[in-house]
């Protein structure tokens, strides 16, 4: 398929950090952390996009009441204002673009390479990586989920909200149902679509989704010395007064 060669390069690195720590579970969370670190500046220039987004809310809610009965003009003056602002709308959605691919890539993998089958991370929790962890089998079936006790899912639910809970900006074309439904209701649909996936799956995106909002809080405190020092600077400078010239 088009994502063979993700498959095959995310293969490699875990068989060479396996050779290192012969643990499976931990090889994904290291390359986790290897795959974070590389579209780090991503992130970064998504998250300082997004903040700097924020900035322009009086203008663009200006904007947006002014021109309410004229959409054409409003998307003229919306594109002029991102134009002298420098904000990409797309921006924001380069991560998210990215991780996609890779979580498709991590689903493959876990069901084409054989030698996955059995993969280890915690004995008595999650014994093989290319199944659904399993706490306890339930006599009957629950609906949309069947009759196993995943607490994975469950992990990858909470940090998925949290997620999608620190990294969410509205954008000017976003209703707050549109934002909320982002925000809460794609995570919960993706717990049932992907509550019997294989456990190596949901603990790739578990670790990614902690290692971002990681990341995401070192962003905020950069943003935030920036924006403090740049006031600081503003704050210091000295006024020049040119005097005026008397009359005669």
């Amino acid at each position: 398929g088009m994502l063979s060669w993700l498959e095959v390069a995310m293969k490699w690195i875990m068989e060479m950090i396996y050779k290192v720590i012969p643990n499976w579970g931990v090889a994904i969370i290291i390359m986790t952390i290897l795959l974070r670190l590389i579209i780090y500046p991503l992130t970064k220039k998504s998250s300082e996009s997004s903040l700097k987004m924020q900035e322009f809310q009086p203008k663009i809610q200006e904007i947006q009441t002014k021109y309410k009965e004229n959409p054409q003009k409003m998307n003229e003056e919306m594109a002029k204002l991102y134009k002298e602002t420098g904000y990409n709308p797309l921006s924001g959605c380069l991560p998210l673009l990215i991780q996609f691919p890779l979580i498709i890539a991590m689903f493959n993998l876990f069901n084409n390479y054989f030698e996955f089958r059995g993969a280890m991370f915690i004995p008595g929790w999650i014994p093989d990586l290319s199944v659904g962890d399993s706490i306890a089998t339930l006599k009957f079936n629950l609906p949309l989920l069947g009759n196993q006790i995943r607490i994975l899912p469950v992990i990858y639910l909470v940090s998925q909200l949290f997620y999608g809970k620190m990294t969410s900006t509205s954008t000017p074309t976003q209703s707050n149902g549109q934002m909320k439904f982002m925000m809460y209701g794609m995570p919960i649909i993706f717990f049932f679509i992907f509550y019997n996936s294989p456990s190596g799956l949901l603990l790739y995106w578990t670790v990614s989704n902690i290692l971002t909002m990681v990341q995401q809080i070192y962003i905020n405190k950069l943003m935030k010395a920036k924006k403090a020092e740049m006031e600081k600077a503003k704050a210091n400078e000295i006024p020049v007064f040119v005097p005026k010239k008397k009359k005669k």
